[in-house]
């Protein structure tokens, strides 16, 4: 028999037998939403977010040179009302909020760069940043301090979704990243517009219902939807809380329920303790990795061990005769052929192929930008480089969503140089320096739409850096327009 609930945040969830059980996750989750606040959040956690918030704003800026980011922001000025938010790299556009978060949040993941939780399988800061910022400039004199809690917030929740997830990512026809982060995009902006724990426990029950992102996008090259989907989904966060904050009444036991977002999308199979245990205490986002590369995250492994062996030997292109991958069954489902003259129409899907990722780093040390904006780079890379490219198959690799790789490069004179990567770069464990850091930052920055002078895209640097102490982001909303 299904389980019953009052609609109240104080209540519990009776069993048919009327043996009382646990409440839904979401009410204790919208009671702890409510009462955190940043002198909550430890030094480390508020770094990790800043770092996570700079990271984000360089892939949005990296992102607003491309074709669909350009169609969706002339969408969204067409439809009017309010402009209260900024479209980044816009020239001063405002729009609307939730028409804000469609055009930034389009922009975010054009090329795969946006951080990652590789053990929840999400790009959290993609969620939960822009619904951040778009309320906040509607709201007006909101504090960077805010920002960082709300985006603290938003982070740990989606992740926490995630983890409380069973199984592997590709065992359901959902595709986890909009899925789960659109509950962290929601939490952000409802913890900006100071939501009571009611208004958090609707805001979530009104976000169940918009759920929604299917692996097609990923199958059917040639979709936009991969590339823009963060827009497409987050912005549905902003709708949520503006219409809880309103008055209107969620969905209840969002989580757990019969109907709720585990049995809906997950047949049930999930680990409720990895929602709700040490809320407060444990933070997700002192456990995001950044991506130092501008692809999918499997490939970074592999692109670990090649750089590094690239690098450590000082091997120059033409050195280089062959470079042989031991890949597993994910990323053997990555080495595909690529064609000539496939960037920048597909350059999403250049992002998610091991061949051509491989490819770039013997050539370049890592992947350009302009590899994704120019036809003759990209063929370049094609023609000349994915030749030296070979892979092999190894099941001992199996087993893990972000595989290990292993890499054996061998020169035109016959030497052999072999590494094998577990853990890659970005990861928190092997955490990129501040100053690769700023290089992604300022890299991204010069491929906007409007590209941003190395001293321009500093003074952002430098804004994210002292967020905590900024009365108020309107200063850093203006380094962006």
């Amino acid at each position: 028999m299904a389980k019953q609930v009052k609609h109240d945040i104080n209540d519990t969830t009776m069993t048919g037998a009327g043996i009382e059980a646990l409440p839904d996750a979401s009410l204790q989750i919208s009671r702890h939403l409510e009462r955190t606040q940043f002198e909550d959040l430890s030094d480390a956690v508020v770094e990790a977010v800043k770092a996570s918030i700079l990271d984000t704003l360089g892939c949005v800026l990296a992102g607003t040179a491309c074709a669909d980011v350009v169609a969706i922001r002339k969408v969204v000025t067409g439809w009017g009302g309010a402009a209260s938010s900024t479209v980044i790299g816009g020239g001063a556009l405002k729009v609307p909020a939730a028409g804000a978060v469609l055009a930034n949040g389009a922009a975010i993941h054009q090329f795969d760069f946006d951080d990652t939780h590789d053990q929840a399988v999400m790009h959290p800061s993609s969620a939960s940043l822009m619904p951040a910022l778009a309320v906040a400039e509607g709201m007006g004199g909101t504090s960077g301090k805010a920002i960082i809690t709300a985006v603290a917030l938003g982070n740990d929740l989606s992740s926490r979704v995630g983890l409380a997830t069973r199984g592997r990512m590709w065992d359901h026809p959902w595709f986890r990243a909009p899925v789960i982060g659109l509950f962290g995009a929601t939490a952000a902006a409802a913890k900006v517009m100071s939501a009571s724990a009611e208004q958090h426990l609707n805001a979530l029950g009104l976000t169940l219902p918009q759920v929604s992102g299917t692996w097609a996008s990923l199958h059917h090259k040639g979709s936009s939807v991969r590339s823009i989907r963060d827009g497409l989904a987050y912005r549905n966060g902003v709708l949520a809380v503006e219409l809880a904050m309103a008055g209107i009444r969620g969905d209840r036991e969002v989580f757990d329920g019969p109907y709720g977002f585990y049995q809906a999308f997950f047949h049930g199979d999930y680990e409720r303790s990895e929602l709700v245990e040490g809320l407060g205490q444990r933070y997700e986002a002192e456990r995001i990795s950044l991506k130092p590369w501008p692809c999918i995250r499997h490939l970074h492994t592999a692109m670990t061990a090649v750089i590094g062996l690239v690098t450590e030997h000082e091997l120059e292109f033409d050195q280089i005769a062959e470079v042989m991958l031991s890949v597993g069954q994910v990323n053997r489902d990555r080495c595909r052929p690529v064609a000539l003259g496939s960037s920048p129409e597909n350059h999403i899907d250049l992002a998610g192929n091991m061949h051509f990722a491989v490819a770039a780093a013997i050539r370049h040390r890592g992947i350009p930008l302009a590899l994704y904006h120019s036809t003759e780079a990209a063929d370049d890379v094609i023609a000349n480089a994915m030749p030296k490219v070979r892979w092999q198959y190894d099941e001992t690799l199996n087993g893990h969503t972000f595989e290990p790789s292993r890499v054996e490069i061998v020169t035109t004179s016959g030497e052999r140089f072999t590494a094998r990567c577990d853990v890659a770069l970005g990861h928190p464990k092997n955490p990129m320096s501040i100053e690769q850091r700023v290089t992604k930052f300022v890299d991204c920055a010069a491929a906007a739409a409007a590209p941003l002078a190395r001293d321009q895209a500093l003074e952002i640097v430098d804004a994210v850096a002292r967020l905590d102490q900024m009365e108020n982001i309107r200063s850093l909303m203006e380094l962006l327009k």
